[in-house]
Order: structure tokens, then C-alpha cells, then sequence
């Protein structure tokens, strides 16, 4: 079983290949690329080192939010094309369900704006709520509870706080949640997850 997963939700996009049998393979786009301008290169660059060809692939997933407005679309207009033109099986995958992973109760954080979060509550393992929390007011949402974050967003978060769990790769998280759901038969269209309007959207609203 071979799965081809794409995440374009946040400021670095990562493509990976993973084999239910063997090792996965991951590629990182340079940050300093815009997703729309890197990302098939850099799948060409995964698929070579795997030597796959996208026939190859059983099943495609995509990472659908919350994130990047722009990113979340590339990567969903991606997968779905793949899989118009191979016909393949797919699954939906949230940064929350993934993040999730890291803990049994307290809060996932991804950085929204440049002065809010996106969040999801996790309770004995299960995502209880998810929204948008300013990030003056984090302190008292996750009331001393533990908080999971991206390593690559702990500067931009910057967040004063003891009780942290610092996530620098999610790949074996990522893994275990596709195949979860492929086990248990949880395919699914790949749709985008927005938990707010986008910044142009909120423009409208305030003019």
C-alpha cells in the first residue's frame, strides 16, 4: 500500500510517500519558495527518489487546514487533480488530528494571523472543540493545560509558557493517521477545512 500525501497548510509545504511496508520518504520545500511556484519539482524530486510514478500510488492524501488560505487550495486542487487522472482512493487529513497525537488533554495551536491561533481542544485523546483565539488571550483559553506547537511557529506564537510540547517533525504521526483511516475504511473528498474568513474576506466584512 502506497500513499502519496501532500501539505501546503503552512510556511514550509512537505510532500511525503508512504509505504505500508517500508520506510517513508519526505521532501521540504525551500521556505523561500511560494508553494504555487515549487511544489510540482518538488514532487517530481520525491516521486524520483522513490522511484514511483503517480500510478504507483494506492491512495492520495492531502493536509486540509487550518492554514494558509492560498496553501490549502494548492494543495487540495493537487490531489484532487492526481486523482481525477488516476483514480485513486482519498483521504483528508487535518493539522489538528495529526497534532493531536502529541497529547492526551490540553490544546493544539497553529499560528492564524500575526495575532491569532487557530486551536483545538483535546480531551482523553479526542478533539472536543476547535475555533480562533487572540494570541493575548491564549494564557487564559488553555488555562495551565499542556500546549502543543510547530518548532517552526514557536517564534512567530511566542508563547510565555512552561507546559509546551515542541513538535519538529509530525511524519510518523502522519502516518499512523492515514493508516488509520485507511484501515477502518475512512476515505473521504478532499475538501479545504477553514475555521475563519480569509483576510481579504474580513477586509469586505470590516469596509
Amino acid at each position: 500500500m502506497k500513499v502519496f500525501a501532500v501539505d501546503t497548510t503552512r510556511k514550509i509545504a512537505k510532500i511525503y510517500i508512504f509505504d505500508s511496508e517500508k520506510d517513508s520518504f519526505i521532501v521540504k520545500m525551500d521556505k523561500n519558495l511560494k508553494h504555487s511556484e515549487g511544489l510540482f519539482l518538488y514532487i517530481e524530486k520525491i516521486l524520483f527518489d522513490a522511484k514511483l510514478t503517480l500510478s504507483d500510488i494506492d491512495v492520495f492524501a492531502c493536509i486540509t487546514g487550518p492554514g494558509s488560505f492560498t496553501g490549502i487550495r494548492i494543495g487540495a486542487a493537487t490531489i484532487k487533480a492526481f486523482n481525477k487522472v488516476c483514480d485513486k482512493k482519498t483521504i483528508a487529513v487535518t493539522n489538528f488530528e495529526v497534532l493531536s497525537k502529541f497529547i492526551k488533554n490540553g490544546y493544539v495551536l497553529l499560528e492564524s494571523t500575526m495575532s491569532s491561533c487557530y486551536y483545538a481542544e483535546v480531551k482523553g485523546g479526542e478533539i472536543l472543540s476547535t475555533g480562533v483565539v487572540e494570541k493575548s488571550k491564549i494564557n487564559e483559553l488553555v488555562d495551565k493545560k499542556q500546549v502543543v506547537i510547530l518548532e517552526e511557529e514557536q517564534e512567530t506564537i511566542g508563547l510565555e509558557y512552561n507546559n509546551i510540547v515542541v513538535v519538529n517533525t509530525v511524519t510518523e504521526k502522519l502516518r499512523e493517521v492515514i493508516f488509520d483511516k485507511i484501515n477502518n475504511d475512512e476515505f473521504s473528498t478532499i475538501e479545504p477545512y477553514y475555521l475563519q474568513l480569509s483576510q481579504a474576506e474580513r477586509n469586505l466584512k470590516n469596509d
